[in-house]
Protein backbone atom coordinates (compact mmCIF):
# COMPACT_ATOMS: atom_id res chain seq x y z
CA UNK A 1 0.00 0.00 0.00
CA UNK A 2 1.23 3.74 -1.24
CA UNK A 3 1.82 5.37 2.57
CA UNK A 4 1.18 9.05 0.53
CA UNK A 5 -2.54 10.37 0.97
CA UNK A 6 -1.96 11.92 -2.17
CA UNK A 7 -0.17 12.72 -5.15
CA UNK A 8 1.80 15.14 -6.96
CA UNK A 9 -0.75 15.59 -10.05
CA UNK A 10 -3.39 16.20 -7.18
CA UNK A 11 -1.31 18.53 -5.26
CA UNK A 12 -0.89 20.65 -8.14
CA UNK A 13 -4.02 20.99 -9.38
CA UNK A 14 -5.36 22.17 -5.96
CA UNK A 15 -2.57 24.96 -5.89
CA UNK A 16 -3.12 25.79 -9.38
CA UNK A 17 0.21 24.89 -10.88
CA UNK A 18 0.02 23.84 -14.11
CA UNK A 19 0.78 19.83 -15.08
CA UNK A 20 3.56 21.20 -17.69
CA UNK A 21 5.41 23.72 -14.72
CA UNK A 22 7.99 20.96 -13.18
CA UNK A 23 9.83 24.05 -10.66
CA UNK A 24 8.64 22.63 -7.32
CA UNK A 25 7.87 18.77 -8.31
CA UNK A 26 10.76 17.64 -6.11
CA UNK A 27 10.14 19.84 -3.36
CA UNK A 28 6.24 18.89 -3.22
CA UNK A 29 7.31 15.36 -4.04
CA UNK A 30 9.79 15.19 -0.92
CA UNK A 31 7.24 16.61 1.25
CA UNK A 32 4.38 14.54 0.59
CA UNK A 33 5.55 11.77 2.54
CA UNK A 34 5.95 13.91 5.81
CA UNK A 35 2.95 15.74 5.55
CA UNK A 36 0.91 12.38 5.43
CA UNK A 37 2.64 11.35 8.17
CA UNK A 38 1.69 14.61 10.01
CA UNK A 39 -1.92 13.89 9.54
CA UNK A 40 -2.22 10.35 10.21
CA UNK A 41 -0.92 12.17 13.57
CA UNK A 42 -3.11 14.78 13.64
CA UNK A 43 -6.51 12.66 12.97
CA UNK A 44 -4.78 9.72 15.24
CA UNK A 45 -5.58 7.72 12.02
CA UNK A 46 -2.90 5.19 10.47
CA UNK A 47 -5.45 4.79 7.56
CA UNK A 48 -3.71 1.12 6.99
CA UNK A 49 -6.77 -0.88 7.87
CA UNK A 50 -8.04 -2.57 4.76
CA UNK A 51 -12.04 -3.15 4.33
CA UNK A 52 -13.34 -6.31 2.73
CA UNK A 53 -14.76 -5.26 -0.83
CA UNK A 54 -14.91 -6.96 -4.09
CA UNK A 55 -14.16 -5.32 -7.39
CA UNK A 56 -12.86 -6.37 -10.82
CA UNK A 57 -11.55 -4.94 -13.78
CA UNK A 58 -14.23 -6.61 -16.10
CA UNK A 59 -17.15 -4.45 -14.01
CA UNK A 60 -14.45 -1.90 -13.78
CA UNK A 61 -16.04 1.00 -11.81
CA UNK A 62 -17.83 -0.80 -8.33
CA UNK A 63 -17.20 -2.03 -5.27
CA UNK A 64 -19.72 -4.29 -3.65
CA UNK A 65 -19.68 -4.02 0.43
CA UNK A 66 -19.34 -7.92 1.35
CA UNK A 67 -20.38 -7.41 4.83
CA UNK A 68 -23.16 -9.44 6.32
CA UNK A 69 -26.78 -7.97 6.10
CA UNK A 70 -27.88 -5.87 9.39
CA UNK A 71 -30.36 -8.39 10.51
CA UNK A 72 -32.34 -5.70 11.94
CA UNK A 73 -33.14 -3.44 9.00
CA UNK A 74 -32.41 -6.54 6.48
CA UNK A 75 -29.44 -4.14 4.88
CA UNK A 76 -25.89 -3.99 4.22
CA UNK A 77 -24.68 -0.84 6.40
CA UNK A 78 -22.14 1.69 4.23
CA UNK A 79 -18.78 1.24 5.21
CA UNK A 80 -17.60 3.95 3.21
CA UNK A 81 -17.79 8.07 2.96
CA UNK A 82 -19.07 9.31 -0.47
CA UNK A 83 -16.17 10.36 -1.97
CA UNK A 84 -13.53 9.00 0.25
CA UNK A 85 -10.43 8.12 -1.46
CA UNK A 86 -9.58 4.54 -1.78
CA UNK A 87 -6.37 2.56 -2.02
CA UNK A 88 -5.29 -0.84 -3.32
CA UNK A 89 -2.16 -1.85 -6.10
CA UNK A 90 -5.35 -2.29 -8.64
CA UNK A 91 -6.73 0.96 -8.02
CA UNK A 92 -5.17 4.19 -9.73
CA UNK A 93 -4.08 6.95 -7.07
CA UNK A 94 -6.19 9.08 -6.09
CA UNK A 95 -9.21 7.48 -7.06
CA UNK A 96 -12.61 7.89 -4.63
CA UNK A 97 -15.85 6.23 -4.42
CA UNK A 98 -18.73 8.64 -6.04
CA UNK A 99 -21.53 7.01 -5.24
CA UNK A 100 -23.79 4.41 -3.53
CA UNK A 101 -27.03 2.35 -4.89
CA UNK A 102 -28.99 1.33 -0.99
CA UNK A 103 -30.53 -1.15 -3.07
CA UNK A 104 -27.52 -3.29 -4.38
CA UNK A 105 -24.98 -2.12 -2.08
CA UNK A 106 -22.45 -1.13 -4.74
CA UNK A 107 -20.86 1.71 -4.66
CA UNK A 108 -19.27 3.51 -7.84
CA UNK A 109 -15.48 4.60 -8.14
CA UNK A 110 -14.60 7.49 -10.00
CA UNK A 111 -12.41 5.77 -12.20
CA UNK A 112 -11.53 2.09 -13.55
CA UNK A 113 -9.77 -0.39 -11.75
CA UNK A 114 -6.46 -1.88 -13.26
CA UNK A 115 -7.06 -5.00 -11.87
CA UNK A 116 -9.36 -7.21 -9.40
CA UNK A 117 -9.28 -7.38 -5.75
CA UNK A 118 -10.87 -8.56 -2.43
CA UNK A 119 -9.68 -5.58 -0.36
CA UNK A 120 -9.87 -2.19 -0.38
CA UNK A 121 -8.26 0.88 2.25
CA UNK A 122 -10.21 3.54 2.94
CA UNK A 123 -8.07 7.07 3.06
CA UNK A 124 -8.99 10.29 3.58
CA UNK A 125 -11.62 12.48 1.88
CA UNK A 126 -11.45 14.89 -1.14
CA UNK A 127 -12.93 17.23 0.97
CA UNK A 128 -9.19 16.96 2.41
CA UNK A 129 -7.03 17.30 -0.64
CA UNK A 130 -7.12 21.72 -0.38
CA UNK A 131 -5.81 21.55 3.11
CA UNK A 132 -2.98 19.08 2.73
CA UNK A 133 -1.95 20.48 -0.57
CA UNK A 134 -1.64 23.97 1.81
CA UNK A 135 0.25 22.13 4.53
CA UNK A 136 2.72 21.06 2.12
CA UNK A 137 2.52 24.29 0.23
CA UNK A 138 3.13 25.59 3.96
CA UNK A 139 5.82 23.47 4.57
CA UNK A 140 7.77 24.56 1.27
CA UNK A 141 7.61 28.09 2.27
CA UNK A 142 9.54 27.65 4.79
CA UNK A 143 12.17 25.24 3.60
CA UNK A 144 13.49 29.37 2.81
CA UNK A 145 14.42 31.12 6.21
CA UNK A 146 13.67 34.86 5.52
CA UNK A 147 13.59 38.11 8.33
CA UNK A 148 9.59 37.50 7.68
CA UNK A 149 10.04 33.80 9.03
CA UNK A 150 12.22 34.81 12.36
CA UNK A 151 10.03 37.70 13.15
CA UNK A 152 7.47 34.77 13.18
CA UNK A 153 5.17 36.09 9.85
CA UNK A 154 4.56 33.61 7.84
CA UNK A 155 3.69 34.11 4.24
CA UNK A 156 2.60 31.65 1.29
CA UNK A 157 1.46 32.39 -2.34
CA UNK A 158 -1.06 30.00 -4.23
CA UNK A 159 -0.78 31.13 -7.52
CA UNK A 160 -2.29 34.98 -7.30
CA UNK A 161 -3.28 34.96 -3.71
CA UNK A 162 -1.13 35.13 -0.98
CA UNK A 163 -1.87 34.78 2.69
CA UNK A 164 0.06 35.85 5.61
CA UNK A 165 -0.17 33.99 8.82
CA UNK A 166 0.66 35.70 12.43
CA UNK A 167 2.76 33.26 14.74
CA UNK A 168 -0.34 33.22 16.78
CA UNK A 169 -2.31 31.16 14.12
CA UNK A 170 -0.07 28.88 13.86
CA UNK A 171 -0.61 25.64 16.04
CA UNK A 172 2.44 25.18 18.47
CA UNK A 173 1.60 21.62 18.08
CA UNK A 174 2.17 20.41 14.54
CA UNK A 175 3.58 23.58 13.47
CA UNK A 176 1.01 24.27 10.39
CA UNK A 177 -1.69 27.05 10.87
CA UNK A 178 -4.47 26.53 12.78
CA UNK A 179 -6.85 26.50 10.06
CA UNK A 180 -5.75 23.97 8.04
CA UNK A 181 -5.55 21.38 10.71
CA UNK A 182 -9.36 22.83 11.13
CA UNK A 183 -10.38 22.02 7.49
CA UNK A 184 -8.92 18.22 8.11
CA UNK A 185 -12.17 17.68 10.20
CA UNK A 186 -12.40 16.29 13.66
CA UNK A 187 -8.92 13.38 14.93
CA UNK A 188 -10.49 10.24 15.88
CA UNK A 189 -11.23 8.91 19.15
CA UNK A 190 -9.12 5.77 20.37
CA UNK A 191 -10.77 3.86 23.36
CA UNK A 192 -9.26 1.03 25.12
Amino acid sequence: MNLNLITLASVKTQLGIASGDNTYDTKISALIPVVSSDIRRILNCSYDKYVVAAFSSSTAITISNSLAYDILVNQRPPVFSLGQVIAHDNIPDDKYLESYDTDTGVYTMSAAATGSGSYVYPTVTLAMFPAISKMIWYKISKMNITDSVAKGIQSETYGPVSITYSAAEINKRWDYPQTLITDLGIPYARIG
